[in-house]
């Protein structure tokens, strides 16, 4: 069947990102479905569990339930974060059974950041979660991780919605969606807090000019939640889904404008 095909960027956010089940909740009922996904840190982590075939239902009540004491495995200084991260393995884990990039039924990007080069590093292959590990390693809270020689954190570093990446997986409208702070209104105590503040601030002319390469650039009114409180969950994935759904004749219209393609899956 030959129909217009669809890319979706998801953004960094830490908790905010939860606000990503409710967009995607939202295209899934309305019959949109995307072709291409990309994802940066939580936008990773939640690309690739909806990229899986995660039920986003089952997705939103695991989301409404989780607590930093889920993650958050704190190990002693010197290893580069306070979080080890295997607590987090363990989860993804759960879902996603040792899947590689090739087990899934959406083509996934998965974008980190390299600390000794500051390149960009964009994952298509290989185990997804070490992939989305490297992706969410936020400087300073998280450990860095290892892979090949390189030391690699969370990419919103260098691309905290990787509208680019999306385009480049092939011809498709592409969906943009940010969860990125308010900055105005952050409230800053700690130091996980202050580093992600830090991102955002870097990313934030970057992202004016992202919301112009996109064909739509959705962004859930967020940006006034902790980031490092999970507590917020099923507000999140709501503010998601009203997002989305204002956002959806601007969607509709852009994919009927484009050129339907002939849809094969590998």
């Amino acid at each position: 069947m030959a129909r217009a095909r669809l890319a979706v960027a998801l953004g960094a956010g830490a908790a905010r990102g939860l606000a990503h089940i409710g967009v995607l909740q939202v295209f899934e009922e309305t019959g949109i479905e995307a072709d291409y996904v990309a994802g940066t840190s939580i936008g990773a982590l939640v690309g690739a569990l909806y990229a899986a075939g995660v039920d986003l239902r089952e997705l939103e009540k695991v989301a409404s339930n989780l607590r930093l004491k889920h993650l958050a495995d704190f190990v002693l200084p010197g290893r580069g974060g306070l979080i080890g991260g295997d607590k987090l393995r363990g989860l993804l884990n759960l879902f996603l059974r040792g899947k590689t990039f090739d087990d899934l039924r959406i083509p996934l990007a998965v974008v980190a950041t390299d600390l000794k080069t500051g390149q960009e590093v964009v994952f298509r292959e290989g185990k997804l979660v070490e992939a989305i590990l490297a992706s969410c390693a936020i400087p300073g809270v998280f450990v860095p991780v290892t892979y090949r020689d390189r030391l690699l954190a969370d990419g919103g570093l260098v691309d905290r919605v990787p509208v680019r990446v999306a385009r480049s997986m092939g011809p498709a409208v592409v969906v943009a969606v940010d969860v990125g702070a308010n900055l105005s209104k952050s409230r800053l105590r700690t130091l996980p807090e202050i580093t992600m503040q830090a991102i955002d601030i870097m990313q934030e002319e970057i992202m004016r000019l992202k919301a112009r390469e996109a064909d739509v650039f959705i962004r859930p009114d967020v940006g006034h939640f902790n980031p490092f409180r999970l507590d917020r969950g099923q507000e999140l994935v709501r503010r998601g889904r009203e997002a989305a759904l204002v956002a959806l004749p601007q969607i509709l219209a852009s994919l009927k404008r484009r050129k339907p393609v002939k849809m094969t899956r590998n």
